[in-house]
């Protein structure tokens, strides 16, 4: 059974869809692409009746068979109407629907649903840090704010080209409250981007942790810790590698003196490796190990670890990558079966090859008044030699959940009277990324 509409006035508007497979499936041809969603899926991820389920309608909580008994497109072409077999009805938006295909949805030809492949990154040679002015990020209305801060947001999260930006046109610092930790320039930036930023078990509120050249604090840092020698290279590597939930978003302030600090896109790095010896990609990608670390400075003293492998792929993908965990300094072992071991040894050593390779190593010469933030889940970072002393580096974080929150928070916002809310709250940030696209694509 099929609906066709001649007229198509948005870009995620449905053609035409065909019932298949008795009742089993639905196959709806949108403007530009056509996708094919198991019936069960559609009936399970409806939100015309709420997001929350009872414990009667719960997806899980029985056994179903859902088929679908007719199908029909409203008019506007952006919503379907859907009959059930138990006689109940469903209206669907177009633009959820559109914009989950890629995800869940089989296309013409295909006999798996769509993965997608490992994005490509960046190279030292091809990468043109966008700029974001401060002043901008701090606009007039609140209004204008959102809108700064989606697009960063999409610049850091779900763009593989960026990952990292450079905030411009900054106000000079208060060298007090700099040196002291409390309210500086780059948690204020974060705080404004995010809503809130990193609450450290030991730093007390939000103050921010340095790394100086100079201060007697600092000596204490590098006590027991040479990768906080300013003097040595500080390999590559993602920070909080040694939490069990490490920060995602950091910003890195240069507040006196300059240093040669670097950027590898991870996403770049691991494809690679997987170009140039697929025999050690999975071994590297599955492989575990131990990362962790002891802080005497602090009292009392911190310590903490994890254990995970290097690679988490977002859920439902076998090559989007959502995390990289990666710090030499920090990791002690390896943790595999004895029979693995060696071949997932030299793929660590591999991976590590290729993060200190020119070709993948973006130097940035920090100077004072520079502030970089970058996503931490794909852009490594570290230092190769401090240039001028005395040198002080400025760092601020933000969580996962806070990122997350913030992320879904802009969206929503920005698809306010083109998709109900209730749609918005199960969908993924990839999802979430692509109806946005979408709409923006209209306008």
């Amino acid at each position: 059974m099929s609906q066709p509409l001649n007229e198509v006035e948005s870009p995620w508007g449905i053609v035409r869809c065909d019932i298949c497979s008795d009742g089993a499936a639905l196959t709806i041809a949108f403007s530009s692409e056509t996708f094919t969603f198991h019936a069960q899926w559609l009936h399970d991820a409806k939100c015309d009746t709420g997001t929350s389920r009872t414990a009667a309608t719960a997806y899980c909580s029985k056994l179903t068979d859902a088929r679908i008994i007719k199908a029909s497109i409203r008019s506007t072409a952006v919503d379907l109407d859907l009959v059930w077999q138990d006689g109940t009805r469903s209206c669907l938006p177009a633009l959820w629907l559109r914009a989950y295909g890629p995800l869940v949805g089989q296309q013409p030809s295909t006999t798996v649903p769509l993965q997608g492949t490992a994005p490509k990154g960046w190279l030292a040679n091809t990468l043109e840090i966008p700029h974001v002015d401060y002043q901008d990020i701090f606009a007039a209305t609140e209004d204008q704010c959102s809108i700064v801060a989606e697009s960063v947001l999409d610049l850091l999260l779900m763009n593989p080209s960026t990952g990292i930006i450079k905030i411009v046109n900054l106000p000079p610092p208060d060298l007090e409250g700099e040196h002291s930790k409390s309210n500086t320039l780059v948690t204020q930036v974060l705080k404004k981007l995010f809503g809130s930023v990193f609450q450290h078990p030991r730093r007390t509120g939000e103050k921010t942790f340095n790394v100086s050249s100079h201060h007697e604090e600092d000596a204490k840092r590098a006590h027991g810790l040479p990768n906080y020698d300013t003097a040595q290279v500080l390999l590559p590597h993602v920070d909080h590698a040694h939490y069990v939930h490490p920060i995602q978003i950091q910003g890195w302030y240069g507040l006196e003196g300059e240093s040669e600090n670097t950027f590898v896109s991870g996403l770049r790095a691991l494809q690679t490796l997987q170009d140039e010896a697929p025999d050690l990609y999975e071994p590297f990608v599955t492989s575990q190990m131990a990362v962790g670390r002891k802080v005497d400075y602090y009292s009392p003293p911190l310590r903490q670890g994890a254990v995970d492998s290097p690679v988490t792929f977002h859920p439902g993908s076998s090559t989007a990558v959502k995390r990289f965990r990666w710090h030499a300094h920090l990791t002690g072992s390896l943790v595999t079966p004895f029979d693995t071991f060696q071949l997932a040894r030299i793929a660590h050593q591999k991976f590590q090859e290729i993060l200190t390779r020119d070709s993948h190593l973006l130097r940035v010469r920090l100077r004072p008044g520079d502030l970089y933030v970058w996503n931490n889940f794909t852009i490594l970072h570290g230092r190769e030699r401090v240039l001028v002393t005395p040198r002080t580096g400025v760092g601020q974080t933000v969580p996962e959940q806070v990122v997350a929150d913030r992320y879904r928070e802009l969206k929503t916002k920005s698809l306010k009277g083109v998709l109900g809310e209730d749609w918005v709250v199960h969908m993924p940030s990839e999802v979430l990324f692509q109806a946005g696209e979408l709409v923006r694509g209209q306008t």
